[in-house]
C-alpha cells in the first residue's frame, strides 16, 4: 500500500440502492382491487388448464408496464418484480398505521437509467391514480457507496475502529481462500459492508454483469483489476436523528451521509500500535489508512446524479435477447403442461406462433408511427462526450467498440451504435488522443 498509488486510486461514487415509501390517495383502493383482479384472473386462467404455477408465473399489467408477481410477504404486501426495482402494495384496511406503497429501487435500473429518471418513471408512470396529489415519499433506505480501484484483501478486525462499542461484536467476514470476498461492520440501521465487487458480479445475470463492467469501463475502472464497494447502507431510523425524512434530503444530503459514515467507522494502520495497544483505548491514536483518508475526502456525487433518461424513452430501452434466453421459460411450461398429462399440440404451437406474430406487428406499427412523427434531428451528444475525462472517453470507445462487435450490421441498434462511435471518434481526435490517419 504506497500512499502515492492511495491518492490516484480511480474510484465512483453513487448510490446503490434506494427504498422508500409513497403516500397512497383516495383512488388507491380501486388501484389495488384491479391488482387483485388481475391475479386472480390468472389462477382462474392456470386452473382451467390444469397448469401448476408459481407465484412468479403470474405477470399483471398497470398502467402499460409489466410486474412478475413474487407472492404475499410476511409484512403483509404483495409483492412484485421488474427489471429495474420491487414494488409492493397491501390492502389498505390492514395495518394502518404504515403506508400502502413500498418501492425498491436496483441495481439495473438505477445504473441504466439514473436515479432520478427511476424514481420519476415509479412515482408518475407506475403509480398513476394511487397517489396524494401532495407526493410525499418517506425514505426508508439508502446505500451510498464508492467502487474503488484497490484490493481490500489485507483487512483484519483490528484494524477497524468503530464509535460505536457494538460495531466491533457484529463484524461479519467471509473469504475464499486468500480473497476476502465481504468485511461487514454493524447492524440495521447503519452498517458498512466492503466488498470485492467483481466477485460479487460473478453470480450475477449477464444483464448486471455486462451493465456494471460498461459502467466501470466508462468511468476509468479496469475489471482486470480488483474493485471494491465501501458501502454505507442507513436506514430510516438513523436517517431521522439526522432530519433526512424525504426521498429529496437523502439524496440532497448523499455525500453529507457518505462523510458521516466514514466518521462513524474508520480504518487504522495497526502497524503504527504496539501488540499491546491494538487492543487498548490507545487504539484511537493509530494512524488512519492513506486509502480510508482518500475514500472518506473523495465522495462526489454530483456526476452520477446527472445520468437521467427522459421519460417517453425508458420504455424502449430493452436487452439484447437471445432464442436459447426465450427457450428456458417456454421449456419450463411445457414440462408442467406434460406432468398432467396436457400435451400441447402442433395446433396449440401453431396458434401461439400465429398470436405473438400479430402482437409484434402491432408494436412495429406502433413504433413507426411514433418514428414518423417525432422530431427528425437525433439529439447530439457531443456536448455529452466532452464532459468526459480522458481516461472515461477512451474506456467509452471500448466498451462501445464491444458492444457493436455482438450486433449485426442489418440491425436498426448497429447504426444508432455506429453514430455515437463516431462522435467518440470525433472527439478523441479533437482532443489529439488520436491521430488522423493520413
Amino acid at each position: 500500500m504506497k500512499e502515492k498509488d492511495e491518492k490516484h486510486a480511480p474510484h465512483i461514487s453513487g448510490i446503490d440502492a434506494l427504498y422508500y415509501f409513497a403516500q397512497s390517495g383516495g383512488q388507491y383502493d380501486e388501484y389495488y382491487e384491479n391488482i387483485i383482479e388481475q391475479i386472480e384472473d390468472k389462477k382462474r386462467e392456470f386452473t382451467v388448464l390444469n397448469y401448476a404455477y408459481a407465484d412468479n408465473d403470474i405477470i399483471i399489467t398497470i398502467n402499460t408496464i409489466d410486474l412478475k408477481y413474487s407472492g404475499m410477504g410476511r409484512d403483509g404486501f404483495l409483492w412484485f418484480n421488474h427489471d429495474f426495482f420491487r414494488v409492493g402494495f397491501k390492502d389498505s384496511e390492514k395495518a394502518q398505521n404504515i403506508h400502502n406503497i413500498r418501492v425498491q429501487l436496483n441495481a439495473i435500473g438505477i445504473y441504466t437509467l439514473g436515479i432520478k429518471s427511476l424514481v420519476e418513471y415509479i412515482n408518475a408512470q407506475l403509480l398513476k391514480g394511487a397517489l396524494l396529489s401532495t407526493n410525499y415519499f418517506p425514505v426508508t433506505r439508502i446505500d451510498v457507496n464508492m467502487f474503488i480501484q484497490h484490493n481490500f484483501n489485507y483487512l483484519r478486525k483490528e484494524m477497524i475502529l468503530s464509535k460505536k462499542k457494538n460495531h466491533s461484536a457484529n463484524i461479519g467476514e467471509r473469504s475464499t481462500g486468500y480473497e476476502l470476498e465481504t468485511y461487514y461492520v454493524g447492524k440495521n440501521p447503519f452498517m458498512l459492508r466492503i466488498y470485492n465487487k467483481l466477485k460479487e458480479l460473478e453470480g450475477a445475470s449477464e444483464i448486471k454483469k455486462e451493465i456494471m463492467h460498461n459502467y466501470f469501463g466508462v468511468n476509468g475502472l479496469d475489471i482486470n483489476k480488483p474493485i471494491f464497494n465501501i458501502e454505507f447502507e442507513m436506514h430510516r431510523e438513523f436517517l431521522k436523528e439526522y432530519g433526512i425524512d424525504t426521498i429529496e434530503d437523502a439524496l440532497s444530503r448523499s455525500q453529507s451521509l457518505f462523510e458521516l459514515g466514514c466518521k462513524f467507522i474508520k480504518l487504522i494502520d495497526s502497524s503504527s500500535l504496539t501488540e499491546a495497544q491494538i487492543n487498548s483505548s490507545n487504539r484511537k491514536r493509530a494512524d488512519i489508512l492513506p486509502i480510508w483518508e482518500f475514500i472518506s475526502t473523495h465522495y462526489d456525487n454530483r456526476e452520477f446524479m446527472q445520468i437521467t433518461t427522459p421519460l417517453e424513452k425508458i420504455e424502449k430501452i430493452s436487452y439484447r435477447y437471445s432464442l436459447e434466453d426465450a427457450r428456458k421459460p417456454i421449456k419450463r411450461q411445457i414440462t408442467r403442461l406434460l406432468i398432467h398429462d396436457n400435451a400441447p399440440t402442433l395446433f396449440y404451437f401453431l396458434e401461439l406462433l400465429q398470436s405473438a406474430e400479430e402482437d409484434y406487428k402491432l408494436r412495429q406499427n406502433i413504433k413507426k408511427f411514433h418514428n414518423e412523427h417525432k422530431e427528425t434531428q437525433k439529439p447530439k451528444i457531443t456536448d455529452d462526450l466532452r464532459s468526459y475525462s480522458d481516461d472515461g472517453l477512451i474506456n467509452y470507445e471500448k466498451a462501445l467498440s464491444k458492444e457493436m462487435s455482438g450486433v449485426m450490421p442489418n440491425n436498426e441498434l448497429y447504426d444508432e451504435l455506429l453514430r455515437k462511435y463516431d462522435a467518440i471518434d470525433d472527439e478523441l481526435i479533437r482532443r489529439g488522443l488520436r491521430k488522423i490517419p493520413f
